[in-house]
């Protein structure tokens, strides 16, 4: 039986896990990150998983990182794990285990499992969106992600929308702590989660309720425009919140009708370790 090893990278905590092809879980493992200690001790923790998880059959280690990498590099994001930005994480790790390593985005990951074994499992084309502190998204295309030149593709927290004459990412219209942010602006009253807007007795939540169905709807329209999908699949904390009826209404309304009739709409289906089962099928799809 072939295994493989996934490795989320976290900036709090690297999980890890042991799966086979057919997406069962042997064995997990679990340890701090450290990320405020040195680059050198953040690599010696992702190794230390890697080598508490080895088992007889495993073929190669999968990781998903915050950011995306050339080649193995780290060139773009990272969060609190900055220090690992600039350097070749594979041939770290590589030089350290017996196993050859495969890189991707987190986002990219969470979008392979929901496409191998979750919501989007019986579509050939689809987008894993991650919707929560930030938005970013994983992109499938005839069952293979689509990474783009640089390993970029799906940064699509960063694409635009013209609100009020003024230039927006959509990441500062959804994003959870930007809902969060809009609200106490609008109020003046305190606010702790997006689920804020979810109180109708609130005029200002049912005003950004409105807002963010539509800013969402506009964006996976401009998605299932772009890249005509099957399936959209939504993860994330502020994918919790039970908007997804009225973010269809303006998705259809927006869409070329037969591309809007063509892509489900769903929130996903995998636990939280979704990341880390995509991750481990990097390795079986190389």
């Amino acid at each position: 039986m072939k295994l493989a090893i996934g490795i989320d990278l976290g900036g709090t905590k690297i999980l890890g896990i042991v799966m086979d092809e057919k997406g069962r879980i042997h064995k997990s493992y679990e340890r701090p990150t450290e990320a405020h200690k040195s680059r050198q001790k953040i690599l010696s923790n992702i190794v230390e998983v890697i080598k508490k998880l080895e088992l007889p059959g495993i073929c190669g280690v999968g990781m998903g990182i915050p950011g995306f990498a050339v080649d193995g590099k780290m060139v773009f994001g990272g969060g609190t794990l900055g220090k690992l930005v600039g350097i070749n994480i594979k041939k770290e790790i590589e030089k350290r285990i017996k196993f050859k390593v495969f890189l991707e985005n987190d986002a990219n990951c969470f979008a392979l499992a929901e496409h191998r074994f979750g919501a989007a499992k019986e579509c050939s084309n689809s987008i894993g969106i991650i919707w929560g502190t930030g938005v970013g998204s994983g992109i499938i295309i005839n069952n293979k992600i689509y990474s783009g030149t640089l390993g970029g593709a799906g940064e699509t927290g960063h694409t635009k929308l013209v609100i009020n004459g003024e230039i927006k990412e959509v990441e500062d219209l959804i994003s959870g702590p930007n809902i969060v942010k809009r609200y106490e602006e609008l109020s003046g009253k305190k606010a702790h989660m997006p689920t804020v807007i979810l109180n109708q007795k609130d005029k200002v939540a049912r005003k950004l309720y409105q807002e963010v169905v539509l800013y969402t709807g506009l964006f996976f329209s401009n998605l299932i425009h772009t890249f005509n999908p099957d399936c959209i699949v939504v993860g994330g904390g502020v994918s919790n919140l039970p908007i997804y009826k009225d973010i269809r209404k303006i998705v259809n309304k927006y869409t070329i009708p037969s591309m809007a009739k063509a892509c489900k709409i769903k929130k996903h289906s995998i636990s939280d370790d979704a990341g880390v089962i995509g991750a481990a099928q990097l390795v079986f799809c190389n």
